[in-house]
């Protein structure tokens, strides 16, 4: 899958593989989704945020994931798997691409899902914040979501250009937002479907990537993982 963040983008190496099969490299994507209908409640900003490893230990396990091959878990950013680009030509859509990405995050750590029946794959986020910037960081995400559109953007290809289909959040965690980044890549679309988070001070964001199909993030794992998160905030 391919997250787009401030001035860099994060791509999984098996997605760097299929995206030259279909497309001979590309890039993509934009803004606008809807919250879940559940309402928000404060997270108890007591204590420290957790660490890489505490959120590494949050994470699913290859058997709780009987729909993928592997999910490896890698803390941060992995290495040689971020690129610096331009920013997107929409600040807001930029602060939706950093919104994605946890960029205000304390710790983070991403979790690659190698689908038995999607070589595209997808992949989480799950990100620990100080004190209440984790509310802050959605409120400022949900936004950004109201007002961008579209953009263009910058990526292994070169400039591209995206845009948002809003879509109703799953009833999930404290707050949920989700949206399809959308484009064109030689004729073909690329969606990427992203769902996002908040449990308390964590936030967990889901995003999957398919080409001439709706991409669709699997609803059961995202349940699993969110339940998790909630289940560590009351420990």
């Amino acid at each position: 899958m391919v997250v787009f963040a401030k001035r860099r983008i994060l791509v999984r190496p098996a997605v760097i593989v299929a995206l030259l099969v279909l497309s001979g490299c590309s890039a993509a994507e934009a803004n606008r989704p809807v919250t879940s209908p559940q309402a928000a409640t404060p997270s108890r900003a007591s204590g420290r945020p957790l660490t890489a490893d505490q959120l590494k230990a949050l994470a699913l396990t290859d058997s709780e994931v009987p729909q993928a091959h592997d999910a490896p878990v890698q803390a941060g950013r992995p290495e040689g798997e971020g690129k610096a680009f331009p920013p997107a030509s929409d600040a807001a859509c930029q602060r939706v691409l950093d919104g994605v990405d946890a960029e205000s995050s304390s710790a983070r750590v991403v979790q690659t899902f190698n689908w038995k029946e999607n070589i595209m794959g997808g992949s989480s986020v799950l990100a620990s914040y100080e004190g209440g910037e984790a509310e802050n960081a959605f409120r400022r995400l949900r936004d950004a979501l109201r007002v961008c559109r579209s953009f263009t953007g910058f990526g292994w290809a070169g400039e591209y250009q995206a845009e948002v289909v809003a879509e109703q959040a799953p009833d999930v965690g404290d707050e949920a937002l989700a949206f399809h980044l959308v484009s064109q890549v030689d004729g073909r679309r690329r969606d990427e479907h992203h769902v996002l988070v908040r449990v308390g001070g964590l936030t967990a964001g889901f995003t999957e990537l398919n080409v001439d199909r709706k991409a669709v993030f699997p609803l059961a794992v995202i349940r699993k993982q969110v339940d998790r998160l909630g289940a560590a905030r009351h420990r």
